[in-house]
């Protein structure tokens, strides 16, 4: 983030850190799926595939915020999360909530543009996938949704845990089932 929030961005901010409901929305839009280290938003996304989480409706404006940017908040409070340029994912996942060093950590926007840079050419990388961070994003969001398993993440991210990229085919899946396939 470049630039700091407003004022009334701010407040709402500090309030809806310490409202319960608030708090428990957030909550109920990360879900955890077996297999996977990531904790998954399931809510609104931004326009690169970042969870989205709105705190409030202020004089008729809309305030919310990315979504593992409140997680961040809540684990180490508003003001270190002001202190913060850019919260990077070393798990190139956007939709993760997981504030924890193999994924959302402290970053800056040179360091975050590196590694960036450094991983987004990687043979069967996450941030190679054709379809976008949104795209993708988008998809195992509605995988997650329709209440996909670990398998169906794989197929919809086009990566496995820790990012590294699964073959999600029907021999694949087999083998993980346990089952002999011929293909």
């Amino acid at each position: 983030m470049s630039r700091r929030p407003s004022q009334v961005s701010q407040a709402v901010l500090a309030w809806a850190l310490t409202d319960p409901d608030t708090v428990a929305r957030y909550r109920q839009m990360i879900e955890v799926v077996p297999g996977w280290t990531c904790a998954w938003c399931t809510g609104a996304l931004s326009g690169r595939g970042h969870g989205c989480f709105w705190l409030a409706s202020v004089d008729g404006r809309d305030v919310a915020i990315i979504a593992h940017r409140f997680g961040f908040a809540l684990e180490h409070g508003r003001e270190e999360l002001l202190a913060v340029p850019l919260l990077g994912h070393r798990c190139d996942n956007p939709l993760c909530q997981l504030i924890a060093p193999r994924h959302v950590v402290r970053s800056s926007p040179s360091k975050n543009r590196r590694e960036w840079a450094t991983r987004r050419r990687l043979a069967g990388g996450a941030l190679a996938d054709r379809r976008g961070a949104r795209g993708r994003a988008r998809e195992v969001r509605d995988a997650i949704r329709a209440g996909g398993d670990a398998l169906d993440l794989v197929a919809a991210s086009g990566f496995g845990q820790d990012g590294v990229q699964l073959a999600c085919t029907a021999a694949w899946r087999a083998r993980v089932a346990g089952l002999e396939c011929l293909t």
